[in-house]
């Protein structure tokens, strides 16, 4: 053979070895993680995704350093234990990974040291597994981590030409995503209770029967999957049996046609019911509370980052309380699922994953059979001690409020992430807002915009809570041009799934701003994944509210700060005599979400009181009102300034924020800590010199103008029936509004409840 030719058969080798390592290096670089076989979804076996095939991890070298690596490439934030030997079971298929030895700092498992990919020397008897920190990674985007089986996950239905296309889809052909392109199901041996496992995994309470139709033939060469059978109990098609059609030979289905399913949306969740509520909150003052009646009035979820998941309360005589997570499966939480309009359960989580809440604990040891259309209809252990307990969860101690139970829900596909963007940001969890209205997309103006405008953006996107509510953004520049606006006056509850849901000016919207300001008025948000939730101790205020006279001239400071009604205003407070008549009570803010709240002004911006003899870091933190019967304002707190601390924490969480240290110190709530502010503190109160004898609404309202993002907005504010003679006064009934069935609670707004 001719020199040249070995060179040139050389040269082919090793382009071709090159060009295989290159191919396998990018598959590495895209390697999947997902976690099966674990009671709550932040543990169980590691199995891992090359290429198009799924395989399990050996125990071999594997360590602690290793499950820190793998917890953090699924947003958990570290690992608690790693598990050897098949702890979770064996799994199945190839075992792909082997002697994972990491140092604990690698981004993923495959820049660890291991055996190259495939060869092992092990059974699935050595399957790797973890235990990960319940608590996530702040802005951790779910890019690697798979949840089930990615091939039977991405689904959709398919409409008729001759259907109107309007979301969600209810009725069409039933094609699953595989190998980037949409298959189709043969109707061999289809039934009802598929069509019911189905419906449910794309967020349908329910199917009904189609019969036969002229539209279910299939495209030729599209069919995949055959011989589904389903006990109609499984949360998602990859847990019914089925068999594969060879589609690369065209392997026919016997009755050459495709599934075609009709699905049952739930009432609650349709969009013609949600536009008709926004409606209703135009008309707030034309509003009649009406008792919840129907199912999905008795449930609800609280404290999650997206539409169909958090934490689980349940209504029983009018009152909201959580259920404990003692033996709640998924089961369970399909039928919870169902009844609050979606279809089956994606997960169960459980201590208090998605915050604790503050009332009682209504249930426990829940056990469903699946067909129950209520979940009071399960058995269950009735539980009626109103637990307040927050130490922590112990089996062995009973149902407290670090064991309540959380559940994420399939739902339907309502086209809403795809109406809102945000740009220009230095990742995709911040930016610019801009929205769809019709067909036109433009900016949101953000004259009054604020955390619960923020909140909801980030939930329509899925992503997660708002971490900052941003003005006048003009950094977040963009490459979409869209600066137009299209929406003002936008104003959110914070709980809705979509900003075009909450009030805003619609068609005929204002002028945004002042047109002489100059930076853009564009509204902004930052996103993340944990969020805080402030409560206030309600028996903490019950008890300490009392009367107290005092002399103007000890009110000096007090005065300083306009702590004082306005009469006394022009009084000179240095020589002055007179007896002003203050409420005192003492406030306790508890911190019970996952993340810390932190003040909304920077450093730099805290204001330095020489009175008190440290910086406040917030202008408006808590509001004090007394109010009439129909809300008029009549008296009013005017505390100016806050400075945010851990004084008192729950056992064993140790405080870290204090604003006495120099400088201002570190200021904010810690998770599972309060802010208290004791009645003889100045300005811990109301000035009633000027109010007259009659029966009041006494008013807490902590974050009131939603300065600082907070998973759950509407357990703010604490109301109270108060009764004041001009000598003496009563407080009573301190409670949060959205405690209750609004028909009780609207019971303590009326005359007849005064004695």
């Amino acid at each position: 053979m001719p020199p040249y030719f070995v060179v040139v058969l050389l040269l082919f080798v090793t382009d071709s070895k090159s060009q295989a390592t290159s191919e396998q290096e990018n598959a590495e670089e895209t390697l999947k993680i997902r976690l099966r076989g674990g009671e709550v979804a932040s543990e169980g076996r590691i199995e891992v995704k090359f290429g198009e095939e799924w395989g399990t991890v050996c125990d071999d070298d594997w360590s602690l350093r290793g499950a820190e690596v793998a917890c953090r490439m699924m947003g958990f934030d570290g690992a608690i234990d790693f598990v050897h030997s098949g702890g979770f079971g064996p799994g199945e298929g190839a075992i792909l990974l082997d002697n994972v030895d990491c140092n604990g700092d690698e981004k993923s498992l495959i820049d660890c040291k291991h055996r190259p990919l495939g060869e092992n020397d092990c059974s699935h008897h050595e399957d790797a597994g973890v235990k990960c920190n319940q608590r996530k990674i702040p802005h951790y985007l779910l890019k690697n981590w798979v949840t089930a089986s990615e091939g039977l996950t991405n689904m959709r239905i398919k409409p008729p030409r001759a259907v109107r296309k309007r979301l969600p889809y209810l009725f069409g052909r039933l094609e699953i995503l595989h190998a980037e392109k949409w298959r189709v199901l043969c109707s061999d041996g289809w039934n009802q209770r598929n069509a019911k496992v189905v419906c449910g995994q794309l967020g349908f309470p329910g199917a009904t029967e189609i019969g036969e139709t002229e539209h279910q033939t299939g495209r030729k060469g599209s069919f995949w999957l055959t011989n589904v059978s389903c006990s109609g109990d499984e949360t998602q098609l990859d847990q019914c049996h089925f068999n594969f059609l060879n589609f690369t030979i065209k392997e026919k289905c016997p009755t050459a046609k495709a599934v075609y399913i009709r699905c049952t949306a739930g009432d609650p969740y349709t969009l013609s019911t949600m536009k008709k509520k926004m409606k209703r909150r135009h008309r707030l003052h034309h509003h009649i509370p009406k008792k919840f009646t129907e199912p999905y009035e008795l449930i609800r979820l609280k404290g999650g980052p997206s539409i169909g998941e958090g934490r689980l309360e349940i209504v029983r005589d009018g009152r909201w309380g959580t259920v404990c997570h003692n033996h709640f499966d998924m089961r369970d939480a399909s039928v919870a699922c169902r009844q609050l309009g979606f279809g089956t359960a994606k997960r169960v989580v459980t201590h208090s994953y998605y915050g604790m809440a503050h009332g009682p604990i209504w249930m426990t040891d829940v056990s469903c059979n699946g067909n129950e259309k209520r979940l009071h209809d399960c058995e269950h252990t009735r539980l009626s001690e109103y637990y307040s307990g927050y130490r922590s969860f112990d089996d062995s101690e009973g149902c407290t409020h670090y064991g309540e139970v959380g559940i994420s829900c399939h739902v339907p596909d309502l086209g809403l992430a795809r109406r809102v963007r945000i740009v220009g940001g230095r990742n995709p969890m911040e930016g610019r807002v801009e929205v769809q209205i019709g067909r036109t997309w433009g900016a949101v103006c953000s004259d009054h915009w604020t955390a619960a405008e923020a909140m909801v953006v980030c939930r329509q996107l899925g992503y997660g809570h708002a971490l900052q509510a941003v003005k006048d953004v003009w950094y977040f520049d963009g490459t979409v041009n869209a600066t137009e606006i299209i929406m003002t006056g936008a104003k959110c509850m914070g709980n809705e799934i979509a900003l075009q849901l909450c009030v805003h000016d619609g068609k005929k919207h204002k002028k945004c701003g002042d047109p002489r300001r100059t930076m853009t008025p564009f509204a902004g948000v930052v996103c993340s994944d944990g969020s805080p939730d402030l409560i206030l101790d309600i028996p903490t205020l019950a008890d300490s509210v009392h009367l107290e006279a005092v002399s103007l001239s000890r009110l000096q400071c007090a005065a300083e700060e306009n702590c004082l009604s306005s009469s006394a205003a022009d009084v000179d407070l240095r020589y002055s005599y007179g007896i002003r008549t203050l409420l005192r009570f003492t406030t306790r803010v508890w911190n019970r979400g996952r993340a810390d709240f932190r003040p909304a002004l920077t450093p730099s911006d805290w204001i330095w009181h020489a009175c008190h003899g440290h910086f406040h870091s917030m202008g408006e933190f808590t509001h004090y009102d007394i109010l009439s019967l129909n809300r008029t304002k009549m008296a009013e707190g005017h505390k100016a300034s806050f400075c945010l601390e851990d004084s008192d924490c729950d056992e064993g969480v140790a405080p870290r924020f204090d604003c006495d240290q120099p400088g201002g110190g570190t200021q904010g709530i810690s998770v599972g800590c309060a802010d208290t502010y004791l009645y003889n503190i100045d300005c811990q109160w109301i000035d009633i010199t000027d109010l007259t004898a009659g029966n009041y609404l006494f008013r807490i309202h902590v974050n009131p103008n939603h300065l600082v993002p907070e998973s759950d907005l509407l357990n703010n504010e604490v109301l109270c029936n108060m009764k004041y003679d001009q000598t003496n006064v009563w407080v009573w009934n301190c409670h949060i509004g959205d405690d209750f069935d609004p028909t009780v609670a609207a019971k303590y707004y009326k005359e007849s409840i005064y004695p």
